[in-house]
């Protein structure tokens, strides 16, 4: 007897093609606010998405939120089988680091009716450049040094230039 549907034809799933991968760091010190956006086109929907190289999947989109700074690699899948896996790229979200205030020096008035206090702020960042504050973050000033200062209190506070991660001393 002959097979009457000969030719006998198999068929492959088609893969999706990541046409996209957007992503934001974390905006300030110890804020879980990062987030990754995955495109994808082709393959058979619904697709999911991973941002853990495949070790948990979503198929909801490939919108991933409230993300802290670290290692994240890309994957995405066909969703009816879970077949067809294309590896995208390594997304490294960076978080924010705070400055580190090295020390504080001062100088009290020299007589009744004058100016002349001073506070000398050292600081440094792994960022960069920080900005200083001598009445607790009212105004920023790009230089340490504050001359010509009355008698009074004042509150010594540190940026990051970008104005992320205050700290007080």
């Amino acid at each position: 007897v002959l097979y009457t549907n000969n030719p006998v034809i198999l068929t492959a799933p088609n893969a999706a093609t990541i046409t996209n991968v957007a992503s934001a760091d974390p905006t300030d010190c110890n804020v879980i606010d990062g987030s990754i956006t995955v495109s994808a086109i082709g393959g058979v929907a619904p697709l999911q998405y991973s941002i853990d190289g495949g070790a948990t999947w979503q198929q909801n989109g490939g919108n991933y939120t409230n993300l802290a700074g670290g290692t994240y690699s890309i994957a995405v899948r066909n969703g009816n089988t879970g077949s067809c896996v294309v590896t995208g790229q390594t997304i490294v979200l960076e978080d924010k680091v705070a400055p580190v205030i090295a020390s504080v020096a001062s100088t009290n008035i020299t007589d009744c009716g004058v100016t002349d206090g001073t506070i000398t702020i050292t600081a440094s960042s792994t960022q960069g450049a920080v900005e200083f504050s001598i009445n607790g973050g009212g105004t920023w000033s790009q230089t340490g040094t504050f001359i010509g200062l009355t008698a009074g209190t004042y509150n010594v506070s540190v940026r990051n230039i970008d104005g992320s991660c205050v700290v007080t001393d």
